[in-house]
This record gives structure tokens, sequence and C-alpha cells, in this order.
């Protein structure tokens, strides 16, 4: 349309002279105002703070190292329109170290545009792919908005003065037109300080099984510093919640154990396998220019039997303070209890049996202790089977009535046995002790007693006894 305006107007001057006046002034006005009609965004950046550079001097632990930038648009086009950032090129030192990308972090502020929505509404790492900023109003009106930066100088990777850019765009969603922006970024690290925690299997996990009862087989913690220069270091372990089964059932603390054995042993300050705590524990305190240690987790094999088979999770907390502040470290922590349900038999030296037994002989008596573990929390009963009668060796049976057997149920420990006198032994299987209602591990005595008879024959008396256990 601009155009056909001007070419009307140029027919119709009647003058050579003047037509190429008019001529120049309208060329000259269809440039500027053509130019202006293609300008349908324009974008600044430029930090809130009123600098020239997102500059970050010294990068110190435990400090705020916070910056924030002003993104504004302009928009006549009436188009919707996206803002994205991505760092130009790798942040780089003066030896060419590159910074690790998870030591900077931005996120958009809340309520600090006008219109249209902000995106990174959680703070994220920067890299070199573009990340969604904004996206404006349906009808592309002109905004801005505040983007915070942060350093988090435990995971610069290096040290020294870095420099680079972030780039940011905006783009039409209409059509291809876009403008960018540049911004320089420096950060200065000024310390060499590192520490690192980890699994010493899996990095941010360990496992303990419940045949973990020596460091030798048992999975570890290892947590190592460098770069300290003179400051005390202090390391502490902490469970805000013991390891939880998948019904939300806690282990018991005095299941568990830890040993920490450190380089320099003079700075670790756990003596020997100790019961995990749910309070912080002090486990390292020293000033040593760099070190390393691992924490053991063992099992209480007198106390593991007692929890409930299954698989316990947690979470194991690291403080490791300086004087510039701490710095946690999680670690996931895992104990396999596998299914137990067996029993333990100790007879005594001769065994079940009795030898040079006469007819004039005193009541003698034979003790077995038997012990039963479970971890099922299931009653159950131990059966006794008297596979055949009490026989010397030719054969000749005891009467009925002068081989006897009751059950001790020990000081302490649950459960009941009706056997609770001397009474005769039948053959065959039948429950000699049945379990409390939960199942509990137990330890008692079957006392057997042989006496003589004006009837009996002498010679060596035996019978094959067998015990086994029945889950309810």
């Amino acid at each position: 349309m601009l155009n056909l305006r001007i070419l009307k107007i140029l027919e119709s001057l009647e003058s050579g002279k003047m037509r190429k006046l008019y001529t120049s002034a309208l060329v000259f006005i269809f440039l500027f105002f053509g130019n202006a009609a293609f300008a349908d965004l324009t974008l600044s950046v430029s930090p809130a703070d009123g600098s020239s550079s997102l500059r970050f001097d010294r990068i110190i632990q435990g400090q705020d190292n916070r910056k924030e930038i002003r993104v504004r648009v302009t928009s006549t086009g009436g188009n919707r329109y996206q803002v994205f950032q991505r760092i130009q090129d790798p942040i780089v030192n003066g030896k060419g170290e590159g910074l690790n990308f998870q030591a900077l972090q931005s996120v958009t502020m809340n309520n600090s545009n006008a219109a249209g929505t902000l995106y990174l509404q959680n703070a994220d790492r920067m890299n070199q792919a573009d990340q969604l900023l904004y996206t404006s109003s349906q009808n592309g009106d002109s905004d801005s908005f505040l983007i915070s930066y942060v350093v988090d100088p435990a995971n610069m990777g290096a040290t020294g003065r870095f420099f680079g850019k972030i780039l940011f765009t905006v783009r039409s969603m209409s059509d291809s037109s876009q403008e960018q922006a540049f911004v320089n970024i420096s950060l200065e690290s000024i310390s060499n300080w590192k520490a690192s925690v980890s699994g010493g299997r899996t990095p941010g996990q360990i496992r303990i099984k419940d045949s973990d009862v020596a460091e030798t087989s048992a999975d570890f913690v290892k947590i190592s510093f460098s770069g300290n220069v003179g400051e005390e270091i202090r390391i502490y372990q902490e469970f805000n919640d013991l390891p939880q089964s998948a019904t939300a059932e806690e282990i018991m603390a005095d299941a568990l154990r830890f040993l920490v054995a450190g380089e320099t042993e003079q700075n670790v300050r756990i003596s020997g396998a100790v019961p995990v705590k749910r309070a912080r524990t002090l486990i390292y305190a020293g000033k040593s220019p760099e070190d390393s240690l691992k924490v053991y987790f063992l099992v209480n094999p007198d106390k593991i039997q007692e929890a409930n088979a299954g698989t316990y999770k947690g979470k194991i907390k690291y403080i490791i303070e300086t004087n510039k502040g701490p710095e946690d470290f999680l670690i996931d922590l895992e104990c396999d209890i596998q299914p137990v349900f067996n029993l333990d038999v100790t007879l005594p030296a001769e065994g079940v049996s009795f030898t040079n037994v006469l007819a004039t002989n005193p009541p003698t008596e034979r003790e077995v202790m038997v012990t039963v573990h479970s971890n099922l929390h299931r009653a159950y009963q131990v059966l006794q089977d008297l596979q055949a009668p009490m026989a010397n060796e030719k054969g000749n049976e005891i009467e009925k009535g002068y081989f006897t057997a009751k059950v001790e149920v020990l000081s302490g420990e649950k459960g009941q046995s009706r056997f609770t006198d001397f009474s005769s032994i039948n053959t065959g299987e039948y429950p000699v002790f049945s379990s409390d209602s939960k199942g509990s591990p137990a330890t008692f005595k079957v006392i057997y007693r042989l006496q003589g008879y004006p009837q009996l024959m002498g010679g060596n008396y035996s019978a094959p006894i067998r015990f086994s256990l029945n889950q309810n």
C-alpha cells in the first residue's frame, strides 16, 4: 500500500526537479517506517543491580551467592512470543577449566511479571540448551520479569575467575522472527575445598545384609575432603528416622551397629562398633588438610533375628561442618532381613543314651537344650518324635513309666509346655512346646529320666529322638 501511494504522488508531480526532491523524501519515509513495521519484538536484559554484567565476586560457602537479571520485551505486533535462555559457551577460568553446570542454577521470580506465564519456577541448573522462561499473553503484550541466579561453590569443580555469556532469545510464536541479547557473567572461586560422601559399593546407597557381622563383608559409606586450610572439620551422622519396612515398622535401634575407620585415626570420635542412634552423632573432628574415613554398617547377631523379615529402608544424613557453614549429604540405606525359622538342638556328650544300666539303678537324667530362632512372628510348636522305644543292644525295651521326660522353659523365655512334670514318653510325634501368639524365639530344656526296676534287663539303653518345627 505504501509503494502505491508513493507512485501516485510521483505521477502527480509536474516538475522533474521537484519530482527528484519528493522522491528522495518519500523513499526516506518508506525506509524509516518500513523498518519500523518489521520491528515487532525488541529484547533487553540487564542486571537488576544496575551493573553492566552479571558479576559474582568471591563465591563463599554459606553466603547468599545470588544475583538477578531483569528481562524486558517490547511487543507491537500483537502476536504471542516466548523467551528462552541458555549458556552461550562453556564458562571457563584462566586455565581453560570449565565450570560445572551443577554450580549455576536459575529460577524465575514469582509475580515479577505483569502478564503471560512464567516457567522455571523451581531452581534448575543452567546448560547449553534452551530453557523456556516465559510465554506472553494471547495478545502478545509487552512485559518484563526477573530471573534469580545462584552459584553453589561446592559444585564449581575448579577454582579461579570464570567468564562466560548467557544468551537470551525472544521468539514469535506466529512466525520465525526472533531477537537475541547477551549478558556477560563472571564469578570467582577462591577455595579448592571439596567434600564428598558416597556409598562404598553403590553411589548414594548402602545395603546391609543380616549376615554382615564384620567389616570385611559389610557395605560402607566413604567420606572424604580436601583443600582444608587449617579449619576445624567436624563430621556428624544422623538418622532422622530409623529404617522402616513396607508396613512402616521401624527396625530396632540395637539391631544395627556402625564402625568408623579413618586414615587419621586420632580424629575419629567413635571407638569400636556402637549401636546406631536417631540423634546427631559426632564421628570425626580434626584440622587435617585432607582426610577420608569409612563408616561400616553391621548387624547385631543377637538382636537381628528378633526383627521381622523384610527389607527396611531409610536415609542417613552426614553433616560436614566448617567455618563456612555446614554441608549436608544424604545416603539411602536398605537392610535386608531374610526369613528365619529353625531350631538348634544341643545334646549331652553321650546323647540321649544310658550306659551300664542295672535294675538297681537310681533315676538317671539327660538334658537336651532346644532353641528356636524365628522372625516370622507367627505361632509355632516344637514336636518331639520318639521313633522307637528305649531299648538296649539286645532289643530289650524299657517298660512304660520308667522312661519319662519333662520340659523346663527357661526364665524370661516366652512360650509354654504341658509337660511340666515327669511323664511317660510315647512313641510317635507330638508337640512338647508351644510358642506365644507372636511366635517369639525361645529356649527350653527337655529332661529325660531313666529309672531301674526289678525286671529290668541290664545293658546300654538308647532311643532315636527327633525334634521338628510346626508353623500354626
